[in-house]
């Protein structure tokens, strides 16, 4: 593509973009603005949903093409669908289903496009995700969704219960991609869905060779995304076992890691 940027800056948003009190700094956002002003996109890469991310968008101010669903649906800077895919409703029950008659420790989000379904809205669980993304979830059934796709079904996990739940969902549905992106979520998706496909996608659509790429994330389903690019940096607040093996490390969130990082590499002066 003529006048293709020559790399670009893929962040997740939790534990890597904001810091612990989920907070955009001003330093970082500065960053932010300096390299867009140099021709360098600026892509956020998150689990979370539409709905969830479009409130951070909102309140910072921050113009940026979007890659939600962790590849599920990617958007342009005007927010404008480039590319979405996802399950059925028919394979979402199924997973649904599959929570409910085992008793698993876990209650289920199911996700399409802006559409946030819950079996319970006052379940402490939903409640706490509603405040982490400032939007909220309507009560209801997979067979209530209006379209045939479903990004995600996100797995709420009681403490403790995380890596059991994971491992019967993976048990049960290897045909789909099963990650944790937090120490109580699961995210069920299609196959092909992965941060690490979806930056390989933006990078096809954009005339950006992957290697030249930058990446940011903190947990394990960012690790895909950091080894797609050629510079793939786990914050330092990663968990450990993560964070003990990992090549690239930049400082954590509460540091402005992400500044720190461009700062040596010389993106920023």
């Amino acid at each position: 593509m003529a006048g293709a940027p020559s790399t670009a800056i893929f962040s997740d948003i939790d534990g890597t973009l904001l810091n612990s009190a989920s907070e955009l700094t001003p330093a970082t956002r500065q960053a932010i603005d300096a390299v867009q002003a140099a021709g360098i996109p600026f892509v956020i890469v998150t689990a979370r949903g539409m709905q969830g991310t479009f409130p951070l968008l909102d309140r910072t101010g921050l113009v940026c093409p979007v890659v939600t669903y962790s590849g599920g649906v990617i958007m342009d800077a005007d927010r404008s669908i480039i590319h979405h895919h996802g399950l059925t409703r028919a394979q979402a029950a199924e997973v649904v289903a599959f929570v409910e008659g085992e008793h698993l420790d876990a209650t289920w989000s199911a996700y399409s496009f802006e559409d946030w379904v819950a079996p319970r809205v006052d379940d402490p669980r939903i409640k706490a995700e509603e405040r982490i993304v400032c939007a909220r979830a309507r009560e209801g059934a997979v067979s209530s969704i209006e379209r045939d796709e479903v990004q995600k079904i996100m797995c709420l996990c009681s403490a403790g219960a995380t890596y059991e739940v994971e491992r019967r969902l993976r048990e049960r549905f290897p045909e789909l991609a099963i990650a944790q992106s937090s120490p109580t979520l699961i995210e069920v998706m299609r196959a092909d869905t992965s941060k690490a496909s979806a930056v390989r996608t933006f990078c096809d659509l954009y005339g950006i060779g992957p290697a030249d790429a930058l990446a940011f994330g903190d947990n394990y389903n960012d690790v895909p995304m950091l080894d797609a690019v050629g510079h793939g940096y786990l914050m330092a607040n990663a968990p450990a076992e993560l964070a003990a093996s990992y090549p690239l490390i930049a400082p954590s969130n509460d540091r402005d890691g992400i500044v720190l990082t461009l700062r040596a590499l010389g993106y920023l002066s």
